[in-house]
Formats: C-alpha cells, sequence, structure tokens
C-alpha cells in the first residue's frame, strides 16, 4: 500500500561520536562541557606550505574497536571512523542488526569532501606507470559513499542507504532523510550522521578563500575564520514506541527538519539570513513547535564574519523580542568545522544536551566583543539549564541550508500523512542524442550517441567509446555572463533544468519561488574541476592555496546552488551523491517532499560529467566493454559511459490543476533497498534487487500486471544484468512485460540514466511506444518471458530501476494522470 507518513515520534537511541576532543561519545561530551579545545598542530598532514597551521584532528582509535575487514589496511579511514561510530550508537541503542530484518534498517550519511589524497596517489601511479598498471584500490576508497557502504557490509543491513552531499549541510540532510525513511514506513530504523575528514586539498582550498582563521576560530565574537576538522557521528534512530517497546530509554527526539535554498551565492551566505528563516521555520512547523518554545540554538557558526553575521541576522528574525534570551552556541569552537559531520556532530551535542540539561559552550570567545553581541553566547564552559526543545543549524556552500528540531520529550509530528498526489509537468534533458525535444526525437529515430571519444585522448585504453555529450549548443540557454562562472557539471545541470523549466512552462511569482527547491543527484560529482584544481596547485613540496576561481565548484552541490541562484528557487534542497542509483533517490526524495507539503514545485535534477580520469579508472577495473554495448545481450561484456543531464518537473496535482499545466504522468510510487555486500560484489540471484521492485509496487498499490513496461540498468555487464533479469521475472511471473534500456543509445549516463528513463517512460505512457534495445539480437538466459521488441498498450504502468556501485537500488512507478 502506499505509504503514509506516521506522526509517531522519532526517538535517538543510540549516538556513536568520533572527533577531536574525544574518541567515544562519553569521552566527547564531557571533554565539550568542560571547555576543552580540540584544535592544535596537525601530525598526519604537513600544513607547511598553508598560511596556517592549525587544524582539529582526530587521535588515534583503539585497534580492537576496528575489526577486520575494517582495518587499517582494508578501508579508507572516513569508513573506519563511520564504523567506529556506528558500532558505538549500535551498542548504546541495544540494537543487533543480525537479529532483525535486514530490509528494515538502512543508513543515510553525509559527507562533503572528496577523498582528494587518494585520488592523488592514484593520479600519481598513473603518471609514473600508465593506466594500464596503476592500482585502482585508491580510487575505490576514494568514494564518498564509500562509509554507508561499509556500513551496510559490516551489519548485512538491506535497507534503503542515502548518501547525502550538499556540503557542510550534509550531517543534518541525511539525518532529516532517515527521519523521513522512517516516518513513510519504508524503515524501522536508520543509522543516520556524518563524517569527513581532514583533506589537504580541502584546506588548501579554503586558505586560496582567505577563510581560515590563523587561531583557534572564535565563533559569534572575533569572527576571524573557520578552523577546519574531521570526524563523525552517527545515530541510531526509530519510532519511540519501539524503543519504549525494547525497554530502551530514548536520549532524545527529532522532531522535524527543514530545508532551504538562499538562490542567492556559490560561497556566500544571504546576509540577511532570510534561507536560514525558511529552513528553521520549516523544522519548527513539523515539529508543531513555536519559536517561543526553543531553550537552545546549537548555532552553525562558523567563525567567518559573512557566516556569523547571516546566522546571527537569521535569529534576529526569528526570535525578535528573545534574540537575547536564546542561549546559542557553536560546536565548532571545540572540534573545529568537519564539514559533512557538522551536522551530525552537532546534533548529537544537541541531543546530549536536552539528555543531560546542560549547554554546550562556545570556547575561544572574545569577552570583549560580548558586550556588543544581541546573542546569549554560552562562553567557555558548559552551562546548566532547561532545555525541553533545541534547534542545530547546517549552513552550507552553495546556499544549501538544514535546520534540525529536537525535543527531549517523545512529540507527534505535525507532518502530512502525505495523501498529495506528485505529477510530472516538464523535463529538460542535454544527452549524447541531442538535447531538449532533440532527445526525444533521436530515441524514435533509434539513433545512437555512443560513439568514439572526442573530448580527451582514449587510444590508450580499451574502451574508446562514450556517449558523450560533445555538442554545445545546450549552453545557449544560460546568460553569457553566468556562463562563465560554470564548470562542466554546473553547465549540464542548470542547461537542462532551464529546458526543463521551459518546457513545463513555470512562471512563478517571487513568493511562489520559497516553495519551489531543487533535489540534485550525481554519481561521480565535479571529477573535472576537483582534478584540475588538484593539479594547478600541487608542487614538489605539496599543495599550495588551491585557485578559488575553481574551489566553490569542486564541492558536489555546487551544481545545486546554480540552478537554485539561475532560477531562482528558494525552496527545500539537497544533493544525493550515492552513485547510479542517485537520480530515482533524487525523484523519489523531491515526490516525498511534495507529497508531504513541504513544496509545491521540486526540480529533480541529475548530471554526470565525462572525463578521461573517470573513463580509465573504470577501464582499469575491466567494466567497460572494448566495443559498443549491448544491455542484456548474451555476449554483453560491459558498459560504456556517457555524460549528461536530466531534470524532471515535479509538482502537486492540486498546484499543476490551478495553473493549467500540461501533465505528462503522475508519481505513484517508489522503493528502495541494498544488499549489504562488499563494494564491487552484486547479489547475482537479484534478491535486493526484486525487493526493491515490489516496495516500489505496493507504495503505488499495484499489482505486476498493471506494469506494461520497464525501464532497466542494462548496463550491458553480464553480473549486473543477470541479476537484474532475475529480479524482474521473479516479479513479473507473466510473461510479456515489455523491457527497454537506453545505455546503448546513450552510453550509461551514470545518475542521470534512470532520469532519461523517466522522460522515455512518459512516451510510453501516452502512446504504447517503447524504445527497441539497440543491438540486442541474442538475449541472456535470464530475459525469461521478458519482452524487448515492440509497443505496449498505453495506459498501463511504467517501472523505471536503477542500481549503483555497493549494490544500492532504487525503482520509480509512474502512471498516467487519473482522475
Amino acid at each position: 500500500m502506499r505509504s503514509r507518513f506516521s506522526p509517531e515520534p522519532i526517538a535517538i537511541t543510540g549516538i556513536g561520536l568520533v572527533c577531536p576532543v574525544g574518541t567515544t561519545r562519553d569521552q566527547a561530551w564531557s571533554a565539550i562541557v568542560a571547555g576543552r579545545n580540540g584544535i592544535g598542530e596537525v601530525s598526519r598532514l604537513d600544513l607547511s606550505t598553508l598560511s596556517f597551521h592549525l587544524a582539529a584532528e582526530v587521535g588515534d582509535l583503539d585497534p580492537s574497536r576496528c575489526p577486520p575487514p575494517f582495518d587499517e589496511g582494508w578501508t579508507d579511514r572516513a569508513s573506519r571512523l563511520a564504523v567506529v561510530a556506528a558500532d558505538e550508537a549500535l551498542a548504546q541503542a541495544g540494537l543487533v542488526p543480525a537479529e532483525v530484518d535486514p530490509y528494515r534498517i538502512g543508513v543515510s550519511l553525509g559527507c562533503c569532501q572528496f577523498r582528494t589524497r587518494l585520488i592523488e596517489q592514484f593520479l600519481r601511479e598513473v603518471d609514473t606507470v600508465g593506466w594500464a598498471a596503476a592500482d585502482p584500490l585508491p580510487m575505490i576508497h576514494a568514494r564518498m559513499s564509500a562509509p554507508g557502504d561499509s556500513l551496510a557490509e559490516r551489519h548485512g543491513l538491506r535497507g534503503p542507504r542515502y548518501l547525502l552531499s550538499n556540503a557542510c549541510a550534509a550531517g543534518g540532510s541525511a539525518i532529516g532523510i532517515a527521519v523521513d525513511a522512517i516516518r513513510s514506513g519504508r524503515a524501522d530504523a536508520m543509522l543516520a550522521g556524518g563524517v569527513d575528514l581532514l583533506e589537504l586539498f580541502s584546506m588548501a582550498g579554503f586558505d586560496g578563500l582567505h577563510a581560515v582563521d590563523s587561531e583557534p576560530c572564535s565563533p559569534y565574537s572575533r569572527s576571524g575564520g573557520i578552523t577546519i576538522g574531521e570526524g563523525a557521528a552517527v545515530m541510531v534512530l526509530e519510532p519511540a514506541e519501539n524503543a519504549a517497546e525494547r525497554g530502551v530509554t530514548a536520549i532524545a527526539h527529532i522532531a522535524g527538519y527543514g530545508l532551504s535554498s538562499d538562490a542567492y551565492h556559490a560561497t556566500s551566505p544571504d546576509p540577511a539570513g532570510r534561507g536560514a528563516v525558511r529552513a528553521t521555520r520549516s523544522a519548527l512547523r513539523q515539529a508543531g513547535l513555536m519559536a517561543a518554545d526553543v531553550d537552545y540554538v546549537n548555532g552553525h557558526g562558523t567563525g567567518t564574519r559573512a557566516n556569523d553575521r547571516a546566522e546571527a541576522a537569521a535569529m534576529r528574525t526569528l526570535f525578535a523580542e528573545r534574540i537575547g534570551l536564546v542561549p546559542i552556541s557553536s560546536t565548532k569552537s571545540q572540534v573545529g568545522h568537519t564539514m559533512g559531520a557538522a551536522g551530525a556532530i552537532g546534533a548529537a551535542a544537541t541531543a546530549q544536551a536536552l539528555r543531560h540539561q546542560v549547554l554546550p559552550p562556545t570556547v575561544n570567545v572574545d569577552h570583549a566583543a560580548l558586550p556588543g553581541l544581541d546573542l546569549d553566547i554560552v562562553p567557555d564552559r558548559g552551562r546548566p539549564a532547561t532545555v525541553r526543545a533545541a534547534l542545530c543549524n547546517s549552513f552550507a556552500f552553495g546556499g544549501a541550508n538544514c535546520t534540525l528540531a529536537l525535543t527531549a520529550a517523545p512529540r507527534r509530528s505535525a507532518v502530512p500523512t502525505g495523501e498529495e498526489r506528485v505529477v510530472i509537468t516538464g523535463a529538460g534533458v542535454v544527452s549524447a542524442l541531442g538535447a531538449g525535444a532533440g532527445f526525444r526525437a533521436a530515441l524514435h529515430a533509434g539513433a545512437t550517441g555512443v560513439r568514439p571519444i572526442r573530448g580527451f585522448p582514449a587510444g590508450e585504453f580499451g574502451c574508446r567509446l562514450a556517449g558523450e555529450v560533445d555538442d554545445r549548443s545546450h549552453v545557449r540557454s544560460i546568460d553569457p555572463a553566468y556562463l562563465r562562472r560554470l564548470d562542466q557539471l554546473g553547465r549540464l545541470a542548470t542547461a537542462a533544468s532551464r529546458l526543463c523549466f521551459d518546457d513545463a512552462v513555470l512562471r512563478l511569482p517571487a513568493a511562489e519561488r520559497e516553495r519551489a527547491g531543487v533535489v540534485f543527484a550525481t554519481a561521480a560529482g565535479p571529477v573535472e574541476t576537483t582534478i584540475a584544481a588538484l593539479r594547478a596547485a600541487a608542487t614538489a613540496d605539496g599543495l599550495e592555496k588551491v585557485n578559488p576561481r575553481l574551489f566553490p565548484n569542486t564541492v558536489v552541490n555546487a551544481a545545486a546552488g546554480h540552478v537554485s541562484v539561475s532560477l531562482q528557487l528558494k525552496g527545500p534542497t539537497t544533493t544525493f551523491a550515492g552513485g547510479f542509483a542517485a537520480g530515482l533517490q533524487a525523484i523519489a526524495y523531491a515526490t516525498d517532499l511534495i507529497r508531504v507539503g513541504e513544496a509545491d514545485v521540486v526540480l529533480a535534477v541529475s548530471a554526470d560529467e565525462l572525463t578521461r580520469e573517470l573513463h580509465g579508472l573504470y577501464d582499469r577495473l575491466g567494466l567497460l566493454a572494448p566495443g559498443c554495448p549491448r544491455p542484456y545481450h548474451e555476449a554483453g561484456e560491459g558498459m560504456v559511459l556517457g555524460s549528461g543531464a536530466c531534470a524532471i518537473a515535479l509538482e502537486s496535482l492540486d498546484h499543476a490543476r490551478r495553473r493549467g499545466a500540461t501533465i505528462l504522468g503522475e508519481v505513484l510510487g517508489h522503493g528502495a533497498t541494498s544488499d549489504g555486500r562488499p563494494v564491487g560484489s552484486i547479489d547475482c540471484a537479484g534478491e535486493a534487487w526484486a525487493r526493491c521492485l515490489r516496495l516500489a509496487l505496493d507504495d503505488a498499490e499495484l499489482e505486476p500486471g498493471d506494469v506494461t513496461c520497464v525501464y532497466g540498468e542494462g548496463r550491458g555487464s553480464p553480473a549486473v544484468d543477470g541479476s537484474e533479469l532475475r529480479a524482474l521475472n521473479s516479479v513479473f511471473v507473466t510473461p510479456g512485460v515489455r523491457l527497454a534500456a537506453l545505455s546503448a543509445q546513450v552510453g550509461h549516463v551514470q545518475a542521470s540514466l534512470g532520469p532519461l528513463g523517466v522522460v522515455a517512460a512518459l512516451d510510453s505512457l501516452a502512446t504504447g511506444w517503447v524504445p527497441d534495445i539497440v543491438g540486442l539480437d541474442c538475449p541472456r538466459p535470464e530475459m525469461g518471458g521478458l519482452r524487448w521488441q515492440g509497443p505496449v498498450a498505453p495506459g498501463g504502468a511504467a517501472l523505471v530501476t536503477s542500481a549503483a556501485t555497493g549494490s544500492t537500488y532504487a525503482a520509480l512507478v509512474l502512471g498516467p494522470i487519473a482522475a
């Protein structure tokens, strides 16, 4: 049955914390309350080429807390920190994953940065020994999704798995989305939080922006810049009722969360703090609280003048006459700015404040500045207080804002149950087959955009083909003055979004743009810009300051920020970066935002670029075909990568009808599962994939027989295609369902392949046309009763599915609009 959002309270039953002031939860909390400073000299990195020498570093972990295979030799350090934090949280919650249904426990983590040290290591080896001999393991560990994949593998978790990367708001956003997974009934428990490491590249980047304090940071008072930190925080979230039944006392409760976009600037916040106010008011509205109910704010408090002033302006607006009476503090003054982990560490400290009735302090305070401030800053040491409700703020690059509302006592949510119907009113495509309407025309003609690579020399690779966007006509829709700010990923995402806006004929007045959001997805992020900046900053002695024009675009959600600014969309925003399934995850989440009334319109935008380094890595791993890709073919030898972008305009049915929009179809349901298997492997039986498809059908309140066509992953890789076909045949047991795959025509466009399937599926719903699978003349034996040629009867439902590296699955069910 369709997921309904439950108002029942969500409890935090376990917290794991690894940070610069302590590598256990209790150790860290005692240090925070005592005002201990975790900022100092760094032992793991050489900062001699930078203008500062201080950071907040996590000490050595007890080896017994990193059991094999999560020891130093097997995983990256970020995964080890996340695993240690998750283990501590599970122990406190008394939750043993092996004793419950693994499909009912999921993972949602926030992460801001690539593991650039590992990328640099791989590139140096490529430069020395060539692509064919370079060890690809560093690049596998460099994936931002690696920590979440490691958590799932360690505990065999098969529930929803999300990787959020909306810069420094990622940890808070990951907690919010985990709350939604539980409220909607898609999970009984979630491991949620964030992790990030000290990376010399990001430190050099902030140095280039002159944003780092030469002394330990002093949020809200001296405000001389940030101090960069590292760490991990993971919470166990579950319905308060379940915790009570297990006899577990809740630490605190997540009562609501809010997201917004400033739509102002790539790196600077709106000085008036308007986006922060919108996020905070959304969190309070979900929680059924008023600003007058708030007893404490765990602030974003980075220590830069612009951020501190913008947050103070937001607090003045929110609390008005109470501005000097609501205590605020910044945990970053002790643990540094931990990027993607910041919101999660702040939430962990806030939850502990609610449990122990002690407010965390801000240290390094310039006391001489305090009399001139109208903020009630908690200085130096923890302060006993009565804390019933608190806020935790995270405000990030790209104007992405997230606020969590936490309470000491359980509180029923004020979120609607999710009855709002969600429709698609437009789409924008940039692909190897063309842009806009040209994509549909080429698809109908059976054309293929897979051809020899033109963008970089490919002679040294076994695969020399790609579905490459090498026609720049799509950028004509972008203001030339703004175009100069964009890298490849930003151009793709912004062009697709503007094409989508035009296709949907969206003419939103200013007030309505506050309820119009952007959910972005990418599999690999801004690889081209990151590597260009990394190579430009590299010297014989280390990294120097990163070019300040390049650095902002190395943040994964930069493209989402560009879309928001370009179209002035100020509603909820976040970024999914968990691999190939991220595109469908973004559409699913956008659907839920509208279902529960958080937005009227959301653009679900996915984009992925093609670079020499990305192509070379997949070629080195043996995942690319030497010739044209052949999805579901008995002789399939691998995939061929593609680049492109796809934007889908989703609206509430009421909003679409009020403005007289043309409705292309309705999102009926979605599902998410994962395998909990080692990275690079997949369950050949397709059990978790099949479970994902069934969950999507259940959410749509449909039977398999209601589906006439499926747009699949269809990579051309034997293991993946075989797993997918087994999953499909276990669900669609009655022969005749029509299968389609676009990768032979556009390449495997990574996170955008699923959304491109959605665009094609909308045509299938309207006309019954389904594209033939190019090159499929000898299907794999697992094809079973699935058809791969011919039309279908219009009017049935369509299903679109994707799978990510790390075995994360997503499925979306579409239908024609019904009365």
